[in-house]
């Protein structure tokens, strides 16, 4: 036995006690150490958490002093260093903050990194947990706070992770198992693994869905599970002046990614190996996961790296100065890597090297924009700049679909999606440039409305309930 197995061989008989004492934590970290499926023991353990809250009965505190703070926790993908999820968190910081402009608040945002590289997101409160494990670091800290907002998007698909689904989905679930005011806040619905879609399902009760478009809500109800319509939280978003790194008056950003390595799997033996050997991998997301690969996932990769090298030069013949925005720090190699195949010098925009701010001027002030990011099709859109969808999931697809604007997005999988997208933009040179910037300012206006909109709805259910 090595001495993997060694210090796993002690958490094989880990306890399903949802107990909140120490060595009912231990044994459930074990458990999660040592399971030959982490993710899948993350869903019971948070399950298991949210039905002893049930069972113990605990109400709301509806005679709450309003001279006391509004403790809110913002839980999230921040920090990470994905542009889309930490505009997600300012929007909502800032929106909040107007609301309740009459109380005070004690705002904590969950970060999952340390790369708050913006005002608003110094200006909280950063989430310290109590336990190594989530589960029951989330658990013990509800009493902790009156409301629990999940501001990530991404929360009901397993296109990423089941593991961040959890912590989303089990989050909120906790909150109103505890007796506080649950809210999944503008986010998104896809497809689901069945042990996924089995949890979202089982903890729904007494959390508040609002879905940010009109496809995601229907996934979720066909389900059972009862979502309001809404908003995403970012359309309002602005870099600040002067924030554009200098770039050509002309240029035109390319948004790529690597579409086709994900979801990200727990695999805490691989993980102990590779540290034991001193050893690291390019597929290792954070301590404990790994991006999914192989060889028709690499030959997918490399074509769409191909297309979105033809569609840089494409744009550069037609007197665009293409520029390539890293809107994850993961994208940045993805970026660099096809900048590698163009016969001449584009510069790359990466989120980390370059500030959030920086990240959204570039886009703010672009020509054209191509793009696999979601959060960069939603800037472009807000800023009248005419963008081009290049889709790995739905979530570009229903954005475009929703708004009659279907025809300018695709598949990342279609066979040479580059002449098509090279179709779209010449198509719309010209008079109908100016009627699609006019569509796009409609569809910021309204998305604004309905952003308010939720904003009225949690105050009128906060106000209530405290």
């Amino acid at each position: 036995m090595n001495a993997i197995d060694t210090a796993c061989a002690a958490g094989q008989a880990g306890s399903m006690d949802a107990g909140d004492g120490a060595a009912a934590k231990r044994d459930r970290q074990r458990r999660f150490l040592c399971a030959v499926d982490p993710d899948a023991v993350l869903l019971d353990d948070f399950h298991v958490l949210i039905e002893a809250a049930r069972a113990r009965s605990r109400e709301r505190e509806r005679a709450r002093d309003r001279k006391a703070p509004l403790r809110v926790l913002l839980l999230g993908y921040t920090g990470a260093g994905n542009t889309g999820a930490d505009l997600r968190t300012i929007e909502t910081i800032r929106q909040l903050r107007s609301l309740f402009a009459d109380r005070r608040l004690e705002l904590t945002v969950f970060a999952l990194g340390g790369l708050l590289d913006h005002p608003a997101l110094r200006s909280v409160r950063v989430f310290t947990p109590r336990s190594d494990y989530f589960p029951d670091a989330l658990s013990e800290a509800m009493d902790d706070f009156d409301v629990v907002l999940n501001v990530e998007g991404s929360t009901y698909t397993s296109k990423f992770s089941d593991a961040l689904a959890a912590l989303l989905i089990g989050g909120v679930g906790l909150a109103a198992a505890h007796g506080r005011i649950a809210c999944a806040y503008g986010v998104d619905a896809g497809a689901m693994t069945e042990r996924l879609t089995r949890f979202a399902t089982q903890t729904a009760d007494g959390v508040d869905i609002v879905c940010r478009s009109r496809g995601a809500g229907e996934r979720l109800r066909t389900l059972g599970v009862t979502a309001a319509p809404g908003a995403d939280t970012a359309w309002r978003f602005r870099a600040a002046p002067g924030s554009c790194p200098p770039l050509p008056a002309r240029h035109a950003v390319l948004c790529p990614n690597n579409p086709f390595w994900w979801p990200v799997q727990t695999n805490v033996r691989r993980a102990l190996e590779l540290d034991v050997a001193g050893a690291q991998s390019p597929l290792r997301y954070g301590p404990l996961s790994f991006h999914t690969w192989d060889d028709l996932r690499a030959a997918r990769y490399a074509a769409y790296k191909r297309s979105f090298a033809a569609i840089a030069e494409g744009l550069k013949r037609r007197g665009y100065a293409p520029v390539f925005v890293a809107m994850e720090r993961l994208d940045r190699a993805a970026c660099e890597e096809i900048a590698a195949l163009l016969p001449f010098d584009a510069p790359v925009v990466a989120r980390g090297e370059h500030s959030l701010d920086a990240v959204v001027a570039t886009l703010e002030h672009a020509q054209w924009n191509v793009t696999t990011r979601y959060h960069a099709s939603v800037m472009s859109i807000a800023n009248r700049v005419p963008v081009v969808g290049v889709s790995m999931d739905s979530r570009i697809d229903q954005l475009f679909a929703e708004n009659e604007l279907g025809d300018w997005a695709l598949s990342c999988d279609e066979k040479g999606f580059e002449q098509s997208v090279l179709e779209r933009i010449d198509a719309g040179i010209g008079p109908k440039l100016d009627e699609l910037r006019e569509r796009y300012v409609q569809i910021a206006n309204r998305e604004l409305r309905t952003f308010a909109q939720m904003g009225e709805r949690l105050k009128a259910i906060i106000d209530q309930e405290s």
